[in-house]
């Protein structure tokens, strides 16, 4: 898209700007000043939900995940399953672990067999 998503990251407080991807579409930062607030979509999603986290993410903080997670698990959830994965990484906090830069096979590995644990 066009459109550039401003942030700040754990790592630095300097204002920056990415492209905005379907990636974003779960965003939650803005709690519930955002339209896109992930914690009130995901227990909207009726299908099985595999969320990946490099430990080097320097972009998203590590509670994040968990704000998702208690959303999906709350009452009236459609989501039947959701899976967080918390994949080890000895690299410092980067914005390239958000990316699972240099993690990338165990990332692929984590995603095949949580999809052949679904028969997928």
């Amino acid at each position: 898209m066009p459109v550039k998503m401003p942030f700040s990251t754990p790592v630095s407080s300097a204002p920056a700007e990415a492209p905005m991807t379907g990636q974003h579409f779960l965003t939650y930062r803005w709690e519930k000043t955002s339209v896109a607030d992930g914690t009130f979509w995901i227990h909207r999603i009726p299908t099985p939900i595999l969320m990946v986290r490099d430990q080097s993410d320097g972009g998203v903080a590590p509670f994040e995940a968990y704000m998702l997670l208690s959303a999906a698990h709350s009452e009236g959830s459609l989501a039947n399953k959701i899976d967080y994965i918390l994949l080890p990484d000895s690299k410092p906090l980067s914005l390239k672990g958000h990316y699972f830069d240099g993690n990338e096979q165990p990332l692929a590995d984590v995603i095949v067999n949580w999809l052949a644990d679904l028969y997928l």
